[in-house]
């Protein structure tokens, strides 16, 4: 058993919304599965738990593919704000239609399938308007609710979205992230051929955000602390490069683009600091633009205001969307991305927790761990 995952031979009964009770969808109510359950800080066990039995409108997936996020980390950690303890973690994944519940018909058991995360309540203004991923109401996959750190996972076929046969489960698994990083690039700050595109940060949504951006068309410059995850960029075809650590951000992307600045900076370092965002105010052009994907906890940070009122600068923030998933599944199968660059580790469901802290330690190289709670060929 790995470290970081304790295994216990009777589970906690499984949280069933009362949609789902009673309700087969061709799946035995007694059915049991493995599970990485997170219980509160630092204690995540394996257990057996009830398969979910998909309720009117849900499918029942056998997760194939399982990738690790910074998120959750921080639930690992005991610091993300919403979740609530007991919790099935992960929120991108891919897999197989096992069972569908009363009411579906666009999908069929058998179907290779990635899904959306988001729970929104089709009910709130902004769900009214298309913004499904701004719901106020809006409720997660493995946060609010158990996510794919198991066999199986219910979603609502809404949510699923097909696969076409070249790519792999653990391919599809990337396209959660991948389209937080898209819609990003492409939605928020229309990254368009020629332009040019300084992105900050290296983790899986900088890395994504930088493969997006030269698969539009763009000129891209990424910065990092880290050689191995710059190595990576080079490799998805960024035209330059900047380690923070020796070389001045300001001062070179301001010297790659004749001191005139980048159209759009996208920051993707996020944390306890705000560094990044001074940054982006210094090497944006007049009237250019800067997306922020990554993720402060802190409720304050610091900006440069006059050079926005001055300048005639703009921010925007970016979370995913589901219009994001269909683009991303397209550059993934034909190779405009290559997601092979991204998977750096695969590892058996019963090491979540070795494949958490390989994460929490930032090992070089490391990019994105894969669970695959299923075996497939």
């Amino acid at each position: 058993m790995g470290r970081g995952v304790r295994a216990r031979a009777r589970g906690a009964p499984a949280e069933t919304s009362p949609a789902r009770r009673g309700i087969s969808g061709g799946t035995p109510v007694t059915a049991q599965m493995q599970a990485a359950v997170l219980y509160g800080g630092h204690d995540l066990r394996l257990e057996q738990r009830p398969v979910p039995q998909p309720g009117p409108g849900e499918v029942l997936l056998r997760v194939a593919a399982c990738a690790v996020c910074g998120s959750d980390l921080h639930a690992y950690h005991g610091s993300h704000p919403r979740i609530r303890f007991p919790r099935i973690l992960g929120h991108e994944f891919a897999g197989t239609v096992a069972a569908v519940g009363s009411g579906v018909s666009s999908v069929a058991p058998g179907a290779r399938v990635c899904a959306e995360v988001d729970l929104p309540c089709g009910a709130c203004s902004q769900c009214h308007a298309g913004r499904t991923h701004l719901c106020l109401r809006l409720r997660t996959l493995g946060f609010d609710a158990d996510g794919a750190y198991a066999e199986y996972v219910a979603v609502p076929a809404g949510n699923l979205h097909p696969l076409p046969p070249t790519l792999s489960f653990a391919a599809a698994a990337l396209v959660q992230p991948l389209a937080v990083a898209y819609h990003g690039v492409k939605h928020q700050a229309g990254v368009a051929t020629g332009q040019k595109v300084a992105v900050l940060g290296t983790g899986p949504i900088g890395l994504g955000a930088a493969a997006v951006a030269r698969a539009l068309g763009a000129w891209v410059v990424i910065s990092s602390t880290r050689d191995a995850r710059l190595e990576v960029a080079q490799r998805l075809g960024v035209d330059e490069t900047v380690n923070v650590r020796r070389e001045d951000l300001v001062a070179r992307v301001l010297e790659l683009t004749h001191g005139e600045g980048v159209d759009t900076v996208i920051e993707a370092v996020g944390g306890l600091q705000d560094e990044t965002l001074q940054q982006a105010t210094q090497i944006v052009r007049r009237a250019g633009l800067i997306v922020v994907l990554g993720t402060f906890p802190s409720k304050r940070a610091t900006l440069r205001i006059a050079e926005f009122k001055d300048r005639e600068l703009a921010m925007r923030g970016s979370r995913g969307d589901h219009q994001a998933f269909g683009p991303v599944i397209d550059l993934l199968a034909s190779g405009a991305v290559d997601p092979s660059l991204f998977i750096t580790t695969t590892l058996p469901l019963d090491q979540a927790g070795p494949g958490l802290q390989m994460l929490d330690e930032k090992r070089a190289g490391l990019v994105k761990v894969i669970l695959q709670p299923v075996v497939t060929g």
